[in-house]
């Protein structure tokens, strides 16, 4: 995979000093001192102080002239210098993001909380190029998917530090300390170091691509989808695992969709319509998604590649149909954001707010589960461009790397806007370096949902370095510290205001337009065991006398009957069968008989999917060779519950209607490894294992060992014309001994009794299997040379 071995092609070597990336946040500005202009002049007026103190006790002036001296000096080289940003240690804030514009080929970190830019890195011979940023694991990288140039930034200087160069194509992916690139088409993951950003081994082939993009969760373990095997290839401390089978072969790289939803890796088979959690040991959890997520083309079915919590939202953008699928408990809730032209982007979570990217306007779609409701969108470019989201630290980054404004918002839905292009922040550019040139984006001063659903294009006229009177104009005039002043936009005119007289008379109340009846928000469905929750927004014209449900299934229990007009607005539906999906409306009623419907909810079934079987207990059939198991019915199993048994070396029971299994067929002294699962229609829960040991080992003792001199032999096989001996008992003794099970040998006379038989028992000697004939054991049966029904036969 990699082209060249690491090098620092930047001309730099990597930072010695141990400095902190970012300061104690915790500290008050006072702690921290004064900053910039401020901060000089503190520093010239403590360096006077000290001269003059040098000068005034002692009245030596050779010494003070000379003391004044030396302070000029630290002066004016503090003057030429400079104390400002340019020179300053980087102060990153602890709570931020690193993101990219490809225009100006830069790296700009942004304060979470603020959203102000504390920080620029220059990516050499990056820009205009697609590139990704891995700022999940220890270290932060950047690869230029166009180029494969892989670089590693240093914080602490604002510099690019370690480079390497590998194939085009790939995609970076870090957590922990561990960091990877994948490449998709050659299917082959390399591992590589995130410090120097040098590969570490040979590339793993996982043998069939193209792959599925991976993630790493938490600890650095790479979860890498294999659509063609219709597995999933996780590489726990950087080595490869065996693949976990998710899906059936032969998918495309948007067939698998990874996700760690809360540091748990989570894969999405578009094709079959499931969400299966996974772990190192194999499949957990699996849930269905609806028919509207389903019947929806592979490839438009959009999912994160993380969320900051347990439920994963999953899209079908091209119907707008959306589901939310808590991992966790295995509850969906399905609502509809409405089709059209929009081009929706992947969704993310954020409290009980999901945002949804409209690429075709630079905007972000908020869907509100508390409210049922789309509210007002965000602005986040304005503009047609490819949105990226990604939460972090609890907020929500927003990101066009070919735009100069971002986003980030918080939990309570607070907007800060990211202005990427400012030069006015530390960086390590040097200062012959061109100034990155913006974009035609204006800054938008309102840093809040500021946006209809489809933004104004930004009107023609000059760009933001032109001014209206050219560039000699007012806007281009430099200030009197040499930087050119940035250009205002010219306000916009305001008509003439009429005189009183002139004014247009109120509209009295009777003449005022009247309210319309308008129906109920789309309602939106969430699963639960048993139960559909129907949640929906209130009629925005008329207020209705009250609100009733419709979709209900025959015989169901629907609670309230009827909403009044202040809500609350929820519908809770008892019954209907979980191998069926009911889809609900909500009819407003009016004063007068009008009434006024809502659209149809996303189709839901009454049921989550079950848990895992709890209390596995075994019991085994006389004489063995079957195990007879029964288990405790997990968490939300309906009726519609289903359970299977599988394992190796006899055949699955699937579709089992009661918490039992009878296996038969087996051999005894065998080890069995047994899983039990549980499903219905809403998915199926995790595994249950268990092993079983199918042996019946009894304590026995040598009997009918007659003192007439002749000992009891122990041998090696089940006959006394084969083998050889281990040991024997002597004459008159009766120890104890361990029987594992009967089996037939050679026919032996019992030397006292005359008793003839067969059966020789295995046992356990001196730490080895050996042999000795039923007559001499205190079998139940061994004086009529028959198998004894408390020792198993062995196979």
């Amino acid at each position: 995979m990699p082209e060249t071995r690491g090098s620092s092609d930047e001309g730099r070597t990597p930072g010695l000093r141990p400095r902190r990336l970012v300061d104690d946040t915790t500290k008050d500005e006072e702690e921290r001192g004064p900053r910039g202009l401020a901060a000089l002049r503190a520093r010239c007026a403590a360096l006077a102080a000290a001269a003059w103190a040098a000068v005034r006790p002692t009245r030596r002036r050779a010494t003070g002239y000379i003391a004044l001296c030396s302070v000029g000096a630290l002066v004016g080289t503090s003057v030429v210098v400079g104390s400002g940003k340019a020179g300053a240690v980087p102060d990153l804030a602890d709570i931020g993001a690193w993101l990219t514009s490809s225009r100006t080929g830069e790296a700009a970190h942004a304060n979470g909380l603020t959203g102000d830019v504390d920080g620029k890195v220059k990516l050499p011979g990056m820009t205009d190029h697609p590139v990704s940023v891995s700022q999940d694991g220890k270290t932060v990288l950047v690869l230029d998917e166009k180029t494969g140039k892989l670089v590693r930034i240093d914080p602490s200087q604002l510099t690019v530090e370690q480079s390497s160069r590998y194939g085009a194509g790939l995609q970076l992916v870090s957590g922990g300390k561990y960091a990877y690139l994948v490449d998709p088409v050659k299917a082959q993951v390399q591992r590589i170091d995130p410090v120097r950003t040098t590969p570490i081994g040979a590339p793993v082939d996982l043998g069939a691509g193209p792959l599925g993009k991976a993630v790493a969760d938490p600890k650095g373990t790479l979860w890498v989808p294999v659509p063609r095997k219709g597995t999933v290839v996780p590489f726990p401390h950087g080595k490869k695992a065996r693949g976990i089978k998710v899906a059936s072969g032969g998918g495309r790289p948007e067939s698998l969709l990874m996700t760690l939803a809360d540091g748990r890796p989570v894969v999405t088979d578009t094709r079959a319509g499931t969400v299966t959690v996974l772990r190192h040991t194999g499949r957990g959890m699996r849930f269905q998604l609806p028919d509207a997520i389903t019947k929806a083309p592979a490839d438009a079915v959009l999912v994160p590649s993380a969320t900051a919590g347990d439920v994963v939202p999953v899209l079908a953008r091209t119907s707008g149909r959306m589901s939310l699928v808590n991992t966790r408990t295995g509850s969906l809730l399905s609502a509809s954001l409405g089709s059209g032209s929009h081009d929706y982007g992947t969704p993310q979570v954020l409290g009980s707010k999901v945002y949804v990217p409209d690429h075709t306007n630079g905007t972000l779609k908020v869907y509100d589960t508390e409210a049922a409701a789309i509210t007002e969108p965000v602005k986040v470019t304005g503009k047609r461009g490819k949105l990226s989201l990604f939460v972090r630290d609890g907020l929500l980054w927003v990101n066009d790397e070919d735009n100069e404004t971002a986003v980030v918002i918080n939990s309570s839905g607070r907007v800060n806007r990211v202005h990427k292009y400012d030069t006015d922040v530390p960086s390590g550019r040097k200062r012959d370096e061109d100034t990155p040139s913006g974009d035609d984006a204006r800054r938008d001063p309102d840093p809040g949902r500021d946006a209809p659903d489809t933004a104004p294009q930004a009107p023609s006229g000059p760009g933001r370095d032109e001014s209206p009177s050219g560039p000699d104009g007012p806007a281009g005039k430099p200030d009197k510290g040499g930087a050119a002043r940035k250009p205002v936009p010219p306000e916009k005119p305001q008509p003439p205001e009429k005189p009183k007289d002139e004014e247009e008379p109120e509209k009295p109340k009777d003449e005022e337009e009247p309210a319309r009846t308008e129906p109920p928000g789309t309602p939106q469905a969430q699963s639960g065991p048993g139960t559909v929750t129907v949640t929906f927004a209130p009629s925005p014209g008329v207020k209705p006398t009250g609100y009733r449900l419709e979709g209900a299934p025959a015989g169901a229990e629907v609670k309230p009957g009827k909403v009044g007009p202040d809500g609350p607005f929820t519908f809770e539906v008892k019954g209907g069968s979980c191998d069926q999906q009911y889809s609900f409306s909500v009819v407003a009623e009016f004063a007068g008989g009008e009434t006024a419907e809502s659209g149809r909810s996303v189709p839901t079934r009454p049921c989550v999917a079950p848990g895992a079987p709890q209390n596995v207990k075994t019991a085994f059939p006389q004489g063995g060779r079957g195990i007879d198991l029964s288990w405790q019915a997990p968490a939300n199993a309906g009726n519609g519950t289903k359970y299977a048994v599988s394992g190796t070396g006899f055949a699955a029971q699937n579709d089992l209607a009661r918490p039992r299994a009878a296996l038969r067929g087996l051999k005894n002294n065998r080890t069995y490894d047994i899983t039990v699962a549980a499903r219905n229609a809403a998915g199926a829960g995790g595994t249950t294992p268990v092993r079983v040991d199918l042996s019946n080992v009894r304590n026995l003792r040598i009997a009918d060992n007659v003192a007439d001199g002749n000992e009891v032999g122990i041998r090696s096989v089940p006959s006394t014309k084969e083998g050889g001996r281990l040991g024997e008992v002597p004459p008159g003794e009766t120890p104890p001994i361990k029987v594992i099970c009967q089996v037939k040998g050679t026919e032996e006379t019992h030397d006292s009794f005359g008793w003839k038989s067969d059966i020789w028992d295995r046992i356990e000697w001196e730490g080895k299997t050996a042999y000795v004939s039923d007559l001499w054991v205190s079998t139940t049966r061994h004086k009529e040379g028959q198998f004894s029904p408390e020792v198993w036969q062995c196979d």
